[in-house]
């Protein structure tokens, strides 16, 4: 079906008349219209569990520290140790994060091995979040005893610098 249209049309450049099909000008050569291909954006599978993982994770991190603000004086040691910990911790999650989503944007199914590789980054940032887990319970521990024994504490503070080294190295 045709569709009549009653438009004047004139090339933005030079001004000179053209016709309703017309992609170049006839009197000064350029492009007068295109068509453009339009991008339609797919929603991957994936976001849905990422947005999860990251919003699980900032609850987690988040109690960590607020554990950690009620055990420890801010001027111990051992809160700075933690906290930095905690931190580091934060910043390699950011990063893994941040590299999965651009997998994930780049991610149109077709391909076995991207669906593999976002797999494996689902699995890094869920065990950050495991030890994360792992912390609050041992800060918790610590909150309801009465010993001033931090032993369980520290070898977690070690599972949690083995965990970033081997995120750096992955």
């Amino acid at each position: 079906m045709a569709i009549n249209d009653n438009h004047n049309h004139f090339c933005i450049y030079c001004g000179a008349k053209l016709d309703s099909d017309q992609r170049f000008c006839s009197e000064c050569g350029r492009e007068v219209f295109h068509f453009e291909k339009s991008v339609e954006v797919v929603s991957s599978k994936y976001n849905d569990i990422v947005d999860g993982i990251e919003q699980e994770y900032d609850l987690k991190q988040n109690k960590a520290k607020e554990l950690l603000r009620e055990i420890f004086n801010s001027n111990y040691r051992a809160y700075n140790k933690f906290l930095s910990s905690i931190n580091e911790s934060n910043k390699l999650f950011d990063i893994q994060l941040d590299v999965i989503r651009k997998i994930i944007e780049v991610d149109d199914g077709s391909k076995e091995f991207v669906g593999r590789e976002i797999d494996n980054k689902i699995k890094i940032l869920q065990t950050f979040i495991d030890k994360m887990n792992d912390l609050i319970d041992e800060l918790i521990i610590h909150l309801s005893s009465d010993s001033q024994n931090s032993d369980d504490v520290s070898g977690f503070f070690e599972d949690m610098d083995d965990l970033i080294n081997s995120v750096k190295d992955y």
